[in-house]
């Protein structure tokens, strides 16, 4: 698909198709190999062309146009889910290729306003990397409620399946946190403008976007040690349970053991104990036992045992 820009984007037809205008093109990794061969430095953009390819953003400055990739997280399913695209810019002509055609779907959930009333591609181009982040702020923070809400169930119910949950949002942050420094690294090198490809002032917009991705990245890294703080009190709880259930049957098996000591000693049947011919015995050892018990329970108590 192929579309020129104006206030709005109009999609080409082909009597329109030579004219000189600013467009943004549309392919599939499939159908740009054949398209686009006749682009200069098309081999260096077919080293981009296959989704297996595709692990990074990034971004190459050559004269007369940049050539790059972008691998943007799916906030719904981070782990499993991203948005693998190639791109190629020159002064008139911003092309986007990725493996089915699902960027002309991400395309329309970003295409806002602002990107609508853009005239050339520079600034479309900006404003398209611009419209990737303007929602993670937001993202991030309810992130970091979801992080609180682990927290408070903590001292509830201790879930088995928080540890799960704190471990899994710790590899979805690290997914945006490499994304972020990505990005970081993908807008120096375009602020740097070595080929002189951007106008001058698009330094200090790159600059700008750095420094609102930056911002992002030292978030993302906060919540990463967020989340493993949570761990760790999660852990802890876990070990003060246990260490109560240890001393709980260590109390019980200390209460319990003077008395198995004097069954075993009068179950030894011998035929000259005297205690056995009492016939108030029986009465005897029952107090005993019942003084023995009590002490224990006072001594416990008095220790903050139980």
């Amino acid at each position: 698909m192929r579309y020129y820009l104006q206030p709005g984007m109009t999609k080409l037809s082909e009597d329109t198709i030579g004219e000189d205008r600013q467009r943004l093109e549309l392919y599939t990794f499939d159908t740009a190999g054949k398209e686009l061969s006749e682009l200069p430095f098309f081999s260096v953009l077919a080293r981009n062309l296959g989704a297996e390819k595709l692990q990074y953003c990034k971004a190459e400055m050559l004269p007369g146009c940049v050539i790059g990739t972008l691998v943007v997280p799916d906030k719904t399913a981070p782990l499993q889910e991203h948005i693998r695209l190639t791109y190629y810019l020159e002064r008139d002509r911003l092309i986007f290729i990725d493996e089915n055609g699902a960027i002309a779907d991400t395309l329309s959930g970003l295409l806002e306003s602002e990107l609508l009333d853009c005239r050339d591609t520079l600034h479309f181009f900006f404003s398209f990397l611009e419209a990737l982040i303007q929602d993670d702020m937001a993202f991030l923070q309810n992130f970091e409620r979801r992080l609180a809400t682990m927290e408070e169930s903590i001292a509830d119910t201790l879930p088995r399946e928080l540890k799960t949950n704190v471990m899994t949002g710790r590899r979805e942050l690290l997914v945006f946190h490499s994304y972020y420094q990505q990005l970081i690294d993908m807008c120096e090198i375009l602020s740097e403008n070595e080929n002189g490809f951007f106008p001058k002032n698009f330094s200090s917009h790159f600059n700008r976007l750095s420094g609102r991705i930056d911002r992002l990245y030292d978030h993302t890294q906060v919540l990463r040690e967020y989340a493993l703080q949570i761990r760790e009190m999660h852990q802890t709880q876990v070990d003060i349970r246990q260490n109560e259930t240890m001393r709980l049957l260590t109390v019980v098996s200390t209460v319990f053991f003077p008395l198995s000591l004097l069954t075993g000693w009068y179950g030894m049947n011998f035929k000259n104990m005297p205690e056995l011919q009492n016939p108030y015995a029986y009465f005897i050892l029952i107090g005993l036992c019942v003084l023995i018990v009590a002490l224990e329970i006072w001594y416990f108590k008095k220790k903050g045992w139980l």
